[in-house]
């Protein structure tokens, strides 16, 4: 990271830095990257697509029931639809439903999830050798932490599931560890890069929030993520919500609940030391705040005050329709001399020195806090200073939108050119993409693109997947 050109970076990355991936304009000469920035050529994509307000229906091939009467699985061709009865319900009978419900939907899940457990633990530790101890430790330290109706409902789940026996070794059988690590992979492996933008008043034909949350996580060998995409629908009276994720995972990346409260995790790489004792995972602190609030002002305040006791620090994005926000907690106490700090951020926060939206209402969230006099994660790092600023230029092209130009504004790039993910191109609409998930709080829908096996699409099929 860049820290002592930080201003001189910033205004360059402002000026210039979104012909990284569009137009062959000239490009100034340094970024605070390795390596100058070279003209490209324009990489829009020349696919097209014509999109409506309104989302595609997946088409159901196979539907389960649990005899108890807790758990319902559609098989569609693009996503599981689940949905849990926890009204008046011991979370351990949900729990052993979900599981034993995965095992009749897809009998070869352990075979999917195992791998993908261990391309995660790979790429979070490089020089393991076959050793995870360290793993486990975390695993085990941070499910004890956990509430215990959530514990329950994991160990149910991984009963069901047929999960057997402790530890984690990569030999084609699930274990009951594996499966809490996969519950809490964000706060004990951490994840990779994503963004989220927000719009409303004079930015929207209706006045109304339209908001975009883009999820990009390691889609694994043989991109086996893309197998288990699943929008969870949990119905617990006023504690409702609804989860879009993977298959089996009780916590939340992304989510809404009955009120159109939405919250969406994003991390931020802080250089911390990694600690988990006494710790508590962020993931499911947004499911507690989708269970327990209706608005983003009181859920946001609630991942700021608590933001010391999470693992890792990270953005949370917050809409309701009324007010977007974006929690950039960071998860420890910084010395005198250093910088960072937590703080519930909106449209009108002071953002860092030559850091600028051009669009009052709106609401930009990338890998990195931008709130004047908090870590630096934008000065020298071309994905976070390349989205932050494509976004505010996207967004002052257009005076109005509607949901149909957000879906065409957000697939405007070529997905997968020879440059993609190179220090001369970074996408927001990038061949990592896992989920796009979209909101229209005028219409009370929330609809999603799901990257499959074959990968990233430059024009994917938006689905219809719940209602506010």
């Amino acid at each position: 990271m860049v820290r002592c050109m930080k201003n001189k970076v910033i205004a360059l990355i402002l000026s210039a830095c979104f012909f990284l991936s569009a137009c062959g304009a000239k490009a100034p000469e340094q970024l605070g990257l390795d390596e100058p920035v070279k003209p490209v050529d324009n990489l829009n994509t020349k696919e097209t697509k014509e999109y409506t307000e309104g989302g595609e229906k997946a088409t159901v091939i196979r539907e389960y029931a649990a005899p108890d009467g807790l758990c319902n699985i559609k098989v569609t061709d693009a996503y599981f639809d689940v949905t849990l009865n926890e009204e008046d319900a011991i979370p351990f009978e949900v729990g052993l439903a979900y599981g034993a419900a995965v095992k009749e939907v897809c009998p070869n899940y352990a075979q999917i999830l195992e791998p993908y457990l261990f391309d995660s633990i790979r790429s979070a530790f490089s020089n393991l050798d076959g050793n995870y101890k360290a793993v486990e430790v975390r695993t085990n330290t941070l499910f004890a932490g956990l509430d215990n109706r959530y514990k329950q409902e994991i160990d149910g789940f991984a009963k069901g599931i047929g999960a057997t026996g402790n530890g984690i070794a990569q030999d084609g059988v699930l274990t009951e560890t594996e499966v809490k690590l996969a519950q809490i992979g964000p706060d004990c492996l951490r994840q990779t890069a994503c963004s989220g933008l927000s719009l409303w008043g004079q930015k929207t034909y209706t006045g109304d929030t339209l908001a975009v949350r883009c999820l990009e996580w390691l889609l694994g060998k043989d991109k086996s993520i893309c197998t288990l995409h699943t929008v969870l629908h949990v119905r617990n009276k006023d504690k409702s919500f609804t989860s879009i994720g993977f298959l089996g995972m009780l916590n939340v990346v992304s989510g809404i609940n009955d009120n159109g409260l939405f919250a969406a995790i994003l991390d931020v790489d802080t250089k911390r030391e990694y600690a988990c004792e006494n710790k508590a995972c962020y993931s499911f602190a947004v499911r507690h705040i989708l269970e327990e609030y209706d608005n983003a002002t009181d859920a946001g305040n609630y991942m700021v005050d608590n933001s010391e006791n999470f693992t890792f620090s990270h953005n949370v994005m917050l809409t309701d329709g009324k007010h977007s926000y974006c929690a950039e907690d960071t998860c420890e106490k910084r010395k005198d001399d250093e910088k960072g700090y937590s703080v519930l951020r909106d449209n009108k926060t002071p953002l860092m020195k030559d850091l600028k939206l051009d669009n009052p209402d709106s609401l930009c969230i990338v890998n990195a806090y931008v709130t004047e006099n908090n870590y630096d994660a934008i000065s020298g790092n071309a994905v976070n200073a390349v989205k932050f600023a494509k976004y505010n230029r996207w967004v002052a092209e257009r005076d109005k939108f509607s949901m149909t130009a957000l879906k065409d504004m957000m697939t405007q790039e070529v997905v997968d050119s020879e440059n993609s993910g190179s220090k001369v191109v970074e996408n927001v609409h990038s061949k990592y993409l896992t989920q796009m998930i979209l909101l229209d709080y005028h219409q009370g829908s929330v609809q999603a693109a799901f990257t499959g096996v074959d990968g990233v699409t430059d024009k994917p099929v938006f689905y219809e997947i719940a209602e506010f």
